[in-house]
């Protein structure tokens, strides 16, 4: 099933700000919109990034490549979350991870010039936005901060359970859709994807949790 678009308004960091206010924002941050197809960068290591981006369609991850080509995933990222704002937003305006389209992508790009930088006007829906921003800046450090919690981890059973319960707080439920494949998910934890599939085997035989695919239910 083709995953359909948010709007522009739907999206976290517009809340509160809709019609005419949003139309005219959008303007002053000299926004554009684009698309990319499933396994395009985005944006690369090392890259200047003059732009935040709103993801309104698709999943965006962040990666970091080592020097032997080896590439970690460090977060995914979903439907009117924002990315490349942590660098976008600093003097240098200079990534140090690239952001690639795990799926077909549609992209919102907002002028961080323009978010530093507000109209003459001041008017009230530029300040309900850096509010917005500075809201989502503080989730985004809680889900960077649970990255480190899951991969700190001295074994690799202590690592998918934390992950799969920080999940399960989220979905409030112990029956948990990941939003990203098996794969994905050993690039996230930072471990070896068959030592993984054999860990998960053996916590099924034992009545741990139950799984298929992407969908895990703990016990």
């Amino acid at each position: 099933m083709k995953e359909t678009s948010i709007q522009p308004g739907q999206a976290p960091v517009f809340r509160d700000i809709g019609g005419e206010d949003l139309s005219t924002l959008l303007l002053c941050l000299d926004s554009y919109r684009r698309s990319y197809e499933r396994g395009e960068f985005i944006i690369l290591d090392q890259e200047e990034v003059p732009a935040v981006g709103v993801v309104l369609r698709g999943t965006v991850h962040m990666c970091k490549e080592d020097i032997w080509g080896n590439q970690a995933l460090l977060a995914y990222l979903g439907r009117g979350e924002l990315f490349g704002e942590t660098f976008a937003l600093q003097q240098t305006a200079r990534a140090s991870v690239s952001f690639l389209a795990a799926t077909d992508c549609q992209v919102l790009f907002l002028s961080s010039r323009h978010i530093l930088h507000p109209c003459e006007k001041s008017c009230p829906f530029h300040h309900r936005l850096a509010q917005n921003l500075f809201d989502l800046l503080g989730k985004k450090n809680v889900q960077l901060m649970e990255k480190i919690e899951v991969t700190s981890k001295g074994s690799l059973r202590e690592k998918i359970l934390t992950y799969l319960s920080l999940q399960a707080q989220k979905q409030g439920s112990k029956y948990i859709v990941l939003p990203i494949s098996r794969t994905e998910m050993a690039r996230f934890l930072s471990v070896n994807r068959s030592s993984m599939t054999r860990e998960l085997s053996t916590m099924r035989a034992e009545g741990i949790l139950d799984y298929d695919k992407n969908t895990f239910v703990l016990k």
